[in-house]
């Protein structure tokens, strides 16, 4: 891609301009240092999925057994009754 048809980038922060002015200092362009940077940061997980995956990891952990049917709830939280015991 030509120079002239790439998108200018704006730095807006002095301490990053002064920082890319010196690690352009040994002729590498500020296009190079900027990429390199950027291959170098992790990219953003995807909250949605990870929030699936440790939901989904709670339930894996919970057996089918281990849930009580509704007349074994009844009978282990009411009386003969009807009442709370």
């Amino acid at each position: 891609m030509t120079r002239r048809a790439q998108q200018p980038i704006t730095i807006r922060s002095d301490r990053a301009a002064h920082r890319l002015a010196l690690l352009t200092r040994g002729g590498r362009s500020q296009a190079s240092v900027i990429e390199e940077a950027l291959e170098r940061m992790p990219l953003p997980k995807d909250a949605e999925s990870e929030l699936r995956a440790r939901i989904e990891a709670i339930l894996d952990q919970a057996s089918p057994a281990s849930i009580p049917s509704m007349a074994a709830f009844d009978a282990r939280e009411y009386d003969e009754h009807g009442q709370p015991r």
